[in-house]
């Protein structure tokens, strides 16, 4: 996480960096939790750690300060861009960046300062949310600069020649987001759905950097049939999926502006802004804002499209405009959310016009919306920004179509914004500011509008006006004056909430809404934008935030005590991040993405990752804490500087060895080697693509795709590289092995003349006999029944079971026949959880839960049932989980300030 802490230089300029006067700034741009903001809350217990060994992880520095302030340098030119690198060159001792590697991205001003936004690149290669501003102020024949803030990272050393390919890489991002999707769980019948496009390469600033493909992968959930789109980062040289963020957040017309009439959806008659062409069509189409600017407001009726038609691209039939052949406009218009889409759209330009922006983009490019869509023929209640349109749902019996409250619109027109602005990275802290900011300025227009005192309670509720029965505050999506603090933060992954981006929202957004109670509206919202668009930068946290709003307020000379007061208020000050856990830490400090723990046998493994060794390498210890930390992947023969570079991922263990897997950009060498490091590591198989790496004694097992469709693999080490897979039929998918003393259960997806059945089978993996268990039949009303992959124990079978409709999975045990079933968790109990990854021993049952926009947790129950009990009080996310022996398990835990690997002996009784 990158560290801002103020201090003082001599004149003339005041310096913040990340560190003490005499040390570097650190920066640490990406990784699970900690690059997008940790929870944090007072500490519950003593923080232990196992032992007092040096942790492999050094954070990564740059001697670019994040911020000078009170510059006041002249530079002879009236060119922003060339007055901007002129002083960064002639300056470079101070802020040690080489302006052949920055790029002018783009320049913003306002109220007599202007900003040139730099994007810092490799080789002509972007590096991911690197961006440097510099400010400045204009006269006849000169420039003064001012400040300068942000983020270059001066310590990057990274080849920009690719060994993976990109079709390589979209490979692996497309069975990343399928393995994201399912979590573990199967299915019966067709896989997903999916579509990949590379949009090039970047530099990802891990460590010394690591060059990347970013490749967007769309389908669909798979629970719900909602939208996905991803950005999937995969590392360039080995094909290795790094991290993924949510993506979701024209054409030309002609004819004569004309004035039509349109009634909104609240019953009021107002005026349209139409276009008249030549076919005496009147279309949603308005120019009313020309000359003076370029944006256009065009709105098109998207009723016959499902929102999984639309999110991130443009149907190739969707190519009127809404027309009429009147310029009044009736009932249809309105009942569809069209009228309120099209007036809305042109308040939200009018009331960035006031703040002295032309369109979306600054550059006047016709702003559109599609209206009405709907989710398979079925009402969808949501809006969104996709990066290229507004795309607003249809509402149904209760909320009116989503279109129809102009705070609503002026939410996801500010992601737009945005996006052409600080594009603030939708994840973790810059994620929330990112929804912060979309609130703070729907609302502002809102209440501008309504002439509503900022006094009055229901003032900062958003979409509070979309229900037809439910009260305001009853159908409000979010209260930008609900008082959140910085204590109630909770760090996410990032694939529930892009990390928290809604949850933690109010807690920025609140400390904006008080400044706007403070000051009045129209210095706030100028101030917040000057803020957002003059002084921000991708990766900005809550503390850069609140510094690039106090700058903004010294630019304008605007009273400091109300804007300090309001983040202060919010708990928004330097290291707010606190320790609070209460389990034993075995690793601090985890970069590594997408891999988790294993344990077994009292032994853990974990991959791990430091800024001298990219290639993630594979340790292991003690679950009790005692011993040593033993790196067990260091005489991999891949690992020489020499040989391709390989991420070491995915551990198993029994106790006794580890296996896991040496992922290169071809395929993925299957390793084991002593779980004590006491032997060397050897090549025992291969694969494209693997997942649910499992090994007990003699047998290793795992899952890989076959054209979208999962298949089973096992191996025998005493046999290396002799790979069996459980079938080749291309219809046929099976998956999650799991062994116990020479036997395989497994799922399998399989058709006959009635459709797909999905069971369990048993495998002797020594003769490959098998045998079926009778099918798990779900209830007929849940069309999205499946089972989550079985855990083997020496005398029971634990599985995980989707079989009623709802969210919620039930947990179950058999015997290796598929008898004497018995209820671990009822599926419609309260303790029933919304299933993550889960493991099982002869004594418990421990399992994440994600219960909705709350972190995810760990709970554990008896191997009989009986009561659910938590394996840990601390407020951070808890996940992934590995069970040890008897009640004894271990999972990477974020309510550290990092992202920890942490155990537990037993659960705790209550919390």
């Amino acid at each position: 996480m990158r560290e801002r802490l103020a201090m003082t230089r001599p004149a003339p300029h005041t310096i913040t960096t990340g560190d003490s006067p005499m040390s570097r700034q650190r920066t640490r741009l990406i990784a699970v939790t900690s690059a997008f903001g940790v929870a944090a809350s007072l500490a519950i217990a003593p923080v232990a750690f196992a032992d007092d060994a040096t942790d492999p992880v050094d954070t990564p520095t740059t001697d670019t300060p994040s911020q000078v302030l009170d510059i006041n340098a002249e530079v002879q030119t009236t060119d922003a861009a060339k007055a901007a690198t002129t002083y960064l060159a002639d300056n470079k001792d101070t802020f040690g960046i080489d302006t052949s590697d920055v790029k002018v991205v783009g320049t913003a001003g306002s109220q007599g300062t202007e900003t040139v936004r730099l994007q810092q690149t490799v080789n002509d290669v972007p590096v991911f949310g690197a961006q440097y501003l510099v400010h400045m102020k204009s006269d006849a024949d000169s420039t003064t600069i001012l400040s300068a803030n942000g983020t270059y990272l001066t310590d990057l050393d990274v080849d920009t020649t690719a060994d993976a390919t990109a079709e390589q890489a979209a490979a692996q991002a497309e069975a990343y987001i399928r393995e994201q999707l399912m979590r573990g769980k199967m299915v019966a019948g067709d896989p997903l759905k999916v579509e990949t496009k590379s949009e090039g390469l970047v530099v990802v600033p891990d460590g010394s950097g690591a060059l990347a493909y970013n490749i967007q992968v769309s389908t669909s959930n798979p629970e719900d049939g909602t939208p996905v789109i991803k950005n999937v980062y995969v590392d360039a040289d080995t094909a290795w999926p790094m991290f993924a963020l949510d993506a979701i957040h024209m054409q030309d017309w002609t004819g004569d502006p004309v004035e039509g009439t349109g009634v909104l959806t609240s019953g009021e008659k107002v005026s349209l802004q139409l276009t008249k062409n030549h076919d005496n069509q009147y279309l949603f189409l308005d120019q009313s804002r020309l000359p003076g600017s370029e944006a256009e407001v065009a709105t098109f009726d998207g009723s016959k499209y499902e929102v999984t038609q639309l999110a991130g691209v443009w149907p190739k039939s969707l190519t009127d405009i809404y027309w009429g052949s009147t310029p009044d406009f009736g009932s249809a218009a309105t009942d569809a959310g069209l009228v309120d889409a099209h007036v809305n759209a042109g308040k939200v330009l009018d009331y960035y016009k006031g703040l002295g922006r032309d369109g979306l983009d600054g550059k006047g490019t016709d702003v559109t919306s599609v209206v009405g869509v709907t989710y398979y023929h079925q009402p969808f209640v949501n809006a969104f920004w996709d990066g290229k349109k507004m795309v607003y749902g249809s509402g149904d019996a209760e909320y009116r179509p989503m279109s129809s409250e102009v705070d609503v619109v002026g939410h996801e027109m500010t992601h737009g914004v945005i996006e052409h602005t600080a594009s603030l990275v939708y994840a973790g802290q810059s994620g929330a500011m990112n929804e912060g900011f979309a609130d703070y300025f729907g609302n502002a227009l809102d209440v501008q509008e309504s002439g509503m005192s900022m006094d009055d309670p229901n003032a900062g509720l958003l979409g509070e006006d979309l229900c037809r029965t439910l009260s305001p505050r009853d159908c409000a999506m979010r209260d930008l004056a609900d008082g959140r603090h910085i204590s109630t933060y909770l760090g996410m992954p990032l694939e529930q909430d892009n990390a928290g981006v809604h949850y933690n929202s109010t807690i920025f957004s609140g400390a904006l809404w008080d400044i706007r109670k403070n000051i009045g509206g129209e210095k706030a919202d100028a101030l917040v934008y000057k803020a957002l668009s003059e002084y921000m930068t991708p990766l900005d946290d809550f503390v850069a935030g609140r510094k690039a709003v106090e700058q903004a307020a010294r630019d304008l000379k605007m009273p400091m005590g109300p804007v300090e007061s309001a983040f202060n208020k919010h708990g928004i000050k330097e290291n707010w991040q606190q320790l609070a856990g209460d389990s034993t830490r075995l690793m601090k400090d985890i970069w590594t993405e997408r891999t988790g723990p294993a344990a077994a046998g009292g032994w853990w493994v974990m991959s791990q990752t430091s800024v001298n060794q990219e290639p993630y390498a594979i340790y292991s210890g003690r679950t009790d804490g005692t011993g040593e930390r033993i790196k067990i992947s260091d005489a991999l023969p891949d690992q020489r500087p020499d040989m391709p570079k390989r991420y070491n991922v995915l551990p198993a263990t029994d106790g006794k060895n580890v296996a896991w897997w040496a992922w290169g950009s071809t395929q993925a060498n299957l390793m084991i080697a002593p779980v004590d490091g006491s032997g060397e590591p050897k090549q025992i198989g291969f694969a494209s693509s693997p997942s649910f790496l499992n090994i007990d004694g003699d047998w290793v097992t795992w899952t890989s795709p076959v054209y979208g469709r999962p298949k089973q693999y096992y191996v025998n080490v005493n046999e290396p590289n002799k790979v069996i897979p459980v079938d080749t039929t291309y219809h046929i998918g099976s998956a999650y092995g799991s062994i116990n003393d020479g036997r395989m259960v497994y799922m399998k997806s399989w058709p006959d003349a009635q459709g797909y059945h999905l069971n369990l089978f048993v495998r002797d993996l020594a003769t490959g006999t098998e045998t079926m268990i009778p099918e798990i039949t779900p209830d007929a009303n849940n069309p999205n029944a499946g089972l989550y992959a079985p855990k083997a124990l020496d005398d029971r079978i634990v599985l995980g079971a989707d079989l009623k409709a709802g969210p919620r999975t039930g947990i179950m045990s058999m015997n290796w026949e598929g008898g004497d079933r018995k209820v671990i968790v009822d599926e419609l109990s309260d303790d029933a959880p919304v299933l993550g990854g889960y493991e099982a021993t002869d004594q418990a049952v421990t399992f994440e839960d994600w219960p909705g926009d709350m972190p995810p947790k760990v709970f554990q129950v008896g191997i009989d049932g009986g009561d659910v009990l938590p394996m840990s009080c601390a407020t951070g996310m808890q996940l992934p989980v590995a069970a040890d022996e008897g009640t004894r398990a271990v999972w990477l835990d974020t309510s550290y300030g990092d992202t920890s690997l942490v155990v537990r002996d037993k659960p705790r009784q209550q919390c």
